[in-house]
């Protein structure tokens, strides 16, 4: 095992698994797709007890997947899947370990897993709790009914990690004792797979902001694309992808990158915390 330092942030990358780990330094919640990837991972034969570490190193990703390891969830699809070496000229002699489509090379990437677990509790009223919040419900409301409803209790758990739906703009909750929305610009009822969670999404923005800005200072694209590909990292391969896009930072003025205490950061000009990668604002925005 290996470590490497990105702009401040501390990965650690396995030798043996080809996949790394983010100490977390600017994440919460964890991701869906790596949290099933780290599944398929360890039921295919990877190293269960690295993976409890990076855990406890405060790891999100490898700490959900820990909890539902222990709680029994294991990929029910795995014939689809096999975990083999594959080429990579990023990794050490030349090649990485990955969890890729059985009778191919190409990596999956954490959504076509299906776990034990699935269908436990009802994904889509978790995720109506949690749309009611992001749209200012309040958190104690819902708590004085979680000890007699599995899905509000398990909605608040992620509410408290940090899980956020992230288009709620979107949608206004419609009058009624019970959580019922709808589009916010017709009027229409919502479907509530529309909502869409940060923990949906295989990486995290402020990471992603974070590096594309290290990146347009000077920290090396080839740097990224060699930590993203060695290291099967999607928050180095989103900033990759976004930075070859044309993706601009239109206040990258404000900020400077520079050595502080033995480590290279992104900071704003004239301090040395690093910053908040939610500080960086992209052309899209």
């Amino acid at each position: 095992m290996k470590s490497l330092i990105l702009a401040g942030i501390y990965f650690v990358f396995p030798i043996f698994s080809g996949r790394s780990q983010l100490a977390a330094a600017q994440q919460s919640v964890w991701h869906d797709p790596q949290v099933r990837y780290l599944l398929a991972d360890m039921t295919m034969g990877g190293n269960t007890a690295m993976y409890r570490q990076y855990g406890l190193e405060n790891d999100p990703d490898s700490r959900e997947a820990m909890r539902l390891w222990d709680a029994g969830a294991r990929v029910a699809n795995t014939n689809n899947f096999e975990r083999r070496w594959v080429p990579c000229k990023y990794g050490k002699d030349g090649r990485a370990m990955r969890i890729v489509f059985r009778g191919t090379r190409r990596t999956i990437s954490g959504g076509e897993v299906l776990l034990t677990s699935d269908g436990q509790l009802d994904s889509s009223h978790v995720r109506a709790v949690l749309l009611d919040l992001s749209l200012g419900a309040e958190f104690k409301e819902y708590a004085a009914h979680q000890a007699a409803d599995p899905e509000v209790a398990e909605a608040l758990r992620c509410w408290a990690a940090g899980a956020r739906v992230i288009n709620a703009d979107l949608f206004s909750r419609r009058p009624g004792p019970t959580p019922a929305f709808c589009y916010r610009a017709t009027g229409q009822p919502a479907s509530i797979a529309r909502a869409m969670l940060n923990s949906d999404l295989p990486y995290s923005e402020m990471n992603v902001r974070y590096f594309m800005a290290d990146i347009a200072l000077g920290g090396g694209l080839e740097f990224y694309r060699g930590a993203a590909e060695s290291a099967h990292e999607p928050n180095c391969l989103e900033a990759v992808r976004r930075t070859e896009d044309g993706y601009q930072i239109s206040n990258l003025d404000h900020f400077e990158r520079k050595r502080v205490d033995g480590n290279t950061l992104v900071t704003h000009k004239g301090e040395n915390q690093r910053i908040n990668g939610l500080d960086v604002q992209l052309s899209s925005d």
